[in-house]
């Protein structure tokens, strides 16, 4: 049975997309079928998360009724399987989010997950990706307007009845300003699944379009989203660490 995550913010800009790409790289290389969409219609970027921005066809083709979901899947080196948005301004004509739910039946019983990199806030796009889903997870940075805004998108969903994994609390610095976890688990009232400090790195491999677990793979970022990875596949982790790594690159630290 095909298991539908969407990943959502109340807002932008807190690595929703970056949780996305790395987390599919990660549930693919445990051997796990798993398909991610890019369901950002007008701002996509999953794709160059991945190092694959241009596609001939794309969701936009399918949302159009010009292609079946089936012929706008692509496959990562990982073995992850993408599905993206177009990058055009044409792309953007005529498009109807509410189309999103046929689109998705064709991805039914053909692959074990399907993860959704949702529009950020709560207008048209995003609320699409949700009704959509069998499952939510959340991500959020520790701030007071990040964590409001993910508070709502949640209340929103939960009035529908689409449940929610849990939080992923990111972009961590540790200044004095920021929310601390029990706080922000009193606001939302979920688990904290993942937490992963703001990390240079991350920048880096994104620039060069190599997901982080991938781009460092031993670092403590990549260990947090290989853990969560775990989580969401019910499976062990069994990401083997060299001594010597857990010694140099402090992972454990």
């Amino acid at each position: 049975m095909t298991r539908v995550i969407s990943v959502i913010s109340g807002k932008g800009g807190v690595g929703k997309t970056t949780i996305v790409a790395n987390l599919g790289v990660v549930l693919a290389e445990m051997g796990i079928d798993i398909t991610v969409v890019d369901c950002n219609l007008t701002t996509p970027n999953l794709g160059f998360h991945l190092g694959m921005p241009i596609f001939p066809k794309n969701l936009h083709d399918v949302l159009k009724g010009k292609e079946k979901i089936s012929d706008v899947i692509y496959e990562h080196d990982s073995g992850l399987k993408i599905i993206p948005a177009g990058l055009g301004i044409d792309d953007l004509k005529g498009i109807d989010p509410r189309r999103l739910s046929n689109a998705l039946l064709g991805l039914y019983g053909v692959t074990d997950i399907v993860i959704i990199d949702a529009a950020a806030g709560l207008g048209r796009e995003a609320m699409a990706a949700i009704e959509n889903s069998d499952e939510l997870l959340i991500v959020t940075n520790p701030e007071l307007p990040a964590v409001l805004d993910a508070v709502k998108a949640y209340k929103i969903a939960e009035n529908i009845g689409i449940k929610a994994f849990g939080v992923v609390l990111n972009r961590i610095s540790g200044k004095k300003h920021e929310l601390n976890e029990n706080e922000i688990s009193n606001l939302i009232e979920l688990p904290i699944v993942a937490k992963i400090r703001e990390d240079e790195n991350i920048r880096k491999s994104i620039a060069v379009k190599i997901p982080i677990v991938k781009y460092k793979p031993y670092s403590k970022t990549s260990y947090e989203i290989r853990m969560l990875a775990s989580k969401i596949a019910g499976k062990p982790f069994e990401f083997e660490i060299p001594w010597y790594r857990r010694i140099f690159m402090g992972i454990f630290d």
